[in-house]
């Protein structure tokens, strides 16, 4: 379903927690009531007495893989689809500004970006 999504400002988001996280033990799954947001390089201690039980997740051997389409460092994607040409030869657009209205545009497209003023966020369409 196509829907306007508001895009998070500084401020809207959670607050990052500085708790130090629960140990890992078999109590009961819970989802929580901290409002904080956890720090993505968070540590649970593992319990010592299960560390010998822990097993591949399909019971195979553990293995790296064996795909070779790593892209490069320097690969590049296209910019498109778009209306029209816009050739900015792999520079930055400068002085862009986004469309600033009280209400979501009437007829949008997937990607289309604009600001509401009545609640002072911008809006991003996903189709």
């Amino acid at each position: 379903m196509p829907v306007w999504k508001k895009i998070l400002l500084e401020g809207d988001a959670a607050v990052l927690s500085d708790t130090a996280p629960s140990d890992v033990d078999h109590a009961a799954s819970s989802a929580g009531v901290a409002t904080d947001a956890s720090r993505r390089d968070h540590k649970h201690d593992l319990t010592e007495g299960i560390v010998g039980t822990l097993k591949p997740v399909d019971g195979t051997a553990a293995a790296l893989g064996t795909d070779n389409a790593v892209p490069h460092l320097d690969h590049i994607h296209a910019l498109g689809p778009l209306v029209a040409n816009m050739n900015f030869n792999k520079k930055q657009a400068t002085s862009m500004a986004l469309d600033v209205q009280a209400a979501a545009p009437g007829t949008p497209v997937d990607g289309q970006v604009y600001f509401n003023t009545t609640d002072d966020h911008p809006y991003v369409y996903v189709a």
